[in-house]
């Protein structure tokens, strides 16, 4: 009873620690500029964010991004104030009513976020790159929290369906190939496509398949029953490649096309396995419970079982951007994002999502940077960073704030640094 309950509550807290939505990050440029970076990137920076770009500025044949990391952590539900207010304390009636009045009817999402953005060397048309992303997600529905927080009211039944999770760690190596074609006497100065093509190399993968819980108390009984399914891997392979293409203007305006996973699969085949949990709530009466000393052990039955699978195929979603760059003038940039994605996973959304950025460049030393991302499976975010450039040497700082900016509204945040030779 003990192993099962503590093997169901360690998948249950994967599960609950695993954030979503992953977006294509590349520096913290990119993550202060609220994610739109499509139609800027240039050099060994655009390994994975967009081919098309890699060759564009031909003056400049070497260029290298050094290191990047990025981490987060935010929900739809609880503001940073709130949690400080209750936190801790003993929950009145109304304080309790507070917290579930900012619960959505559809549940808490929980995401955390980490990326990794490792070395990528660009010469040419050509440019290498390596990058870890760990990206997970999480549902609950609010009856679970109106429950722990208020109790069994009798004689209602209490459902917590559905339980969302989906996530995966990877690791992933990329060859880019870029091609530029320069027009003389032309609007268009550049039309350049490109493409990439990825390994992906699978560490670990958890997604929940089935769920369904209830619960009931009256008088004299208790019950209840509920299942947990999910598909478990510890490694796989994979393929993935991406396409692109650009138009710059001789104003240095420059529209971009990229399309993600034109075509990517993932097989997880390390110790994959379907694992199951099922709950009973027994209906003894209640005064059992207390004629036992407290043991529950006859009150909740738990059973688990294990299947192996030979492995089991994730198709990544084909996600589309549209990227816009625009310089008002040398010191300052506007540029902005549209993306959508072919359907609804962790890491995608079928919701578009729309990104605006402005960087401003006073001198030729720093850099500021503002930006915001509205829609799809992130949560809506205000970004803000700044870069030291040394001659062709960058350091980038940015910190990101989920949903709001204060402290009565933010519901997460971020942050992310980077260090590269950018021409």
């Amino acid at each position: 009873m003990i192993k099962r309950m503590s093997l169901f509550c360690h998948v249950l807290l994967c599960v609950a620690s695993m954030s979503t939505a992953s977006e294509n990050f590349s520096n913290a440029r990119q993550y202060a500029l609220g994610g739109a970076y499509t139609a800027m990137t240039e050099g060994a920076e655009s390994v994975f964010t967009n081919p098309a770009n890699l060759y564009l500025n031909r003056n400049h044949k070497f260029s290298m991004s050094l290191m990047g990391l990025g981490a987060e952590i935010s929900n739809n539900a609880i503001s940073h104030l709130l949690y400080q207010r209750y936190n801790g304390d003993y929950l009145d009636e109304s304080e309790i009513d507070d917290i579930l009045n900012h619960i959505p009817n559809d549940g808490v999402n929980l995401r955390s976020d980490a990326k990794i953005q490792g070395i990528n060397i660009g010469y040419g048309p050509f440019a290498v790159g390596v990058r870890g992303i760990f990206s997970y997600s999480s549902y609950f529905a609010r009856e679970l929290f109106e429950l722990a927080l208020k109790g069994n009211e009798v004689d209602r039944i209490y459902r917590f369906d559905p339980i969302k999770g989906d996530g995966m760690s990877i690791g992933v190596a990329g060859l880019a190939v870029g091609k530029a074609i320069s027009f003389d006497r032309s609007v268009v100065k550049n039309f350049a496509f490109g493409a990439t093509f990825n390994y992906l190399h699978g560490l670990s993968y958890t997604r929940v398949t089935d769920s369904h819980f209830y619960s009931q108390t009256t008088f004299d009984t208790i019950e209840g029953q509920g299942q947990f399914t999910v598909d478990y891997s510890e490694g796989g392979k994979g393929y993935g490649v991406n396409l692109a293409t650009t138009v710059a203007l001789f104003n240095d305006i420059r529209a971009s096309v990229v399309v993600e996973n034109v075509y990517s699969v993932m097989r997880w085949t390390k110790n994959s396995q379907q694992i199951t949990f099922q709950l009973d709530l027994n209906q003894n009466r209640i005064t059992s419970l207390f004629d036992q000393n407290g043991n529950v052990d006859s009150l909740l039955v738990t059973r688990e079982s294990n299947t192996r699978i030979p492995e089991f195929v994730l198709v990544m979603p084909s996600i589309i951007r549209f990227g816009m760059m625009v310089p008002l003038s040398q010191a300052f940039i506007i540029c902005g994002e549209y993306e959508i994605s072919s359907y609804e996973t962790a890491i995608s959304s079928i919701s578009p999502r729309s990104a605006v950025g402005f960087e401003w460049r006073p001198n030729r030393v720093l850099q500021m940077r503002a930006g915001g991302s509205f829609g799809g499976t992130l949560e809506t975010h205000l970004s803000a960073g700044l870069g030291l450039c040394l001659n062709r040497f960058c350091w980038d700082l940015a910190v990101r704030s989920y949903n709001g900016i204060t402290s009565n509204t933010a519901m997460g945040f971020g942050v992310a640094t980077s260090v590269s030779i950018r021409y």
